[in-house]
């Protein structure tokens, strides 16, 4: 079974909403990318779907008004190992959908000239027309019909108005869970209908120990805890990928570089950002999480020193590039974004001393 790392309160919260006469038909999972926000989706798909927690009365149990024994399994945790768990689990339950930005449940209007658009940067309106027509049906075969919206911030501009209109309405057989990490960016009619889960950055410890739960080498699963930064979906990938943890710590080693050169450095590596963004925005995401990084150990070291005059240029440069995210989701021109965000970076000095990287897997 998929297991969730961290989020005990949670799974505590979805599991009582999930037994409860009548679930939430929305909820809103709101946090930062890779802190377990989709795993979090499935765990509800499978606590409304389990066949053991929803296992009928055995006949002839309570004839003489006696209390029925549970269930096998029947203690709020789904069992992982039924024919619906089991699906979820896959990514192939025909009633737990997940919608993203692309094709799925595309459905043009009748007549309408519409060519396919699997690289769509938005879910589109006609995404929702798809969610629509499904949700006025009966499920397949489940229970409840789980559809996740991942990244509900990424509903175009017609497409969020068309599902309020769902959410309005809420069929009785399914529950939307919507996934962002900017519920800012959301209609707050659309936030108004949803129960807001806030899913928070992990321990260390117990990203790591549920690393160890899996198999994983204790060094590396110390490595790769440290370096998530509360995310376990980035520990992970750390994990699946060790190249991952190299490239981390190259990326660590060009921030050092940049934030001591001066302004040509700077609009050089800016006008690099900006050219990648253009070509795979994935890379230059995790390169912004590594300058977070940066930026954090900076912080944690100036605030053990007492060095107070540093704390206000350290903490300008996390909102900067907090700004940038904001920026390029709102579509702002990648090259101006990212050189403002390039501009508020305080300099530093390197010391030759400094390990700024940190030890790459063998």
């Amino acid at each position: 079974m998929e297991q969730v790392i961290g989020h005990a309160d949670l799974r505590r919260e979805l599991a009582a909403l999930a037994a409860s006469p009548e679930p939430p038909h929305a909820l809103l999972f709101a946090g930062p990318e890779s802190t377990g926000r989709a795993v979090l989706a499935r765990y509800l798909a499978m606590l409304l779907n389990c066949e053991v927690l929803h296992a009928p009365p055995a006949a002839g149990a309570s004839l003489f008004g006696d209390a029925l024994p549970p269930a096998a399994g029947a203690v709020g945790e789904p069992c992982g190992a039924c024919r619906a768990c089991r699906l979820i689990l896959e990514g192939a339950h025909p009633d737990v959908i997940t919608v993203a930005p692309g094709d799925t449940l595309c459905r043009p209007r009748e007549g309408e000239s519409h060519p396919a658009h699997p690289d769509s940067a938005d879910i589109r309106i006609c995404q929702v027309r798809g969610i629509t027509e499904l949700v006025a049906r009966y499920p397949f075969e489940a229970r409840t019909r789980v559809i996740i919206i991942d990244p509900a911030d990424r509903l175009a501009l017609y497409a969020a108005p068309a599902l309020l209109k769902t959410l309005e309405e809420p069929p009785g057989h399914t529950v939307f869970v919507l996934i962002t990490a900017a519920p800012d960016r959301l209609l707050e009619t659309i936030i108004s209908r949803c129960r807001r889960i806030d899913v928070r950055p992990v321990a260390r410890a117990e990203i790591e120990a549920g690393l160890l739960a899996r198999g994983v080498e204790p060094r590396i699963a110390a490595e790769a805890a440290a370096a998530a930064r509360g995310r376990p979906g980035r520990a992970l990938a750390f994990v699946a990928d060790p190249d991952l943890m190299g490239a981390r710590s190259r990326i660590l080693g060009r921030c050092a570089q940049v934030a001591a050169g001066g302004i040509p450095a700077r609009f050089d590596y800016a006008r690099s950002l900006a050219e990648r963004w253009r070509g795979d925005q994935a890379a230059v995401r995790f390169e912004l999480e590594c300058w977070e990084a940066f930026w954090e150990e900076r912080l944690r070291r100036a605030a053990a020193a007492g060095a107070r005059q540093e704390l206000a240029g350290l903490l300008e440069a996390l909102r900067a590039i907090a700004a940038v995210r904001e920026h390029l989701l709102a579509n702002v021109q990648a090259r101006a974004a990212f050189d403002l965000m390039l501009l508020r970076f305080p300099r530093v000095t390197l010391e030759p001393s400094t390990e700024e990287e940190l030890p790459a897997h063998a």
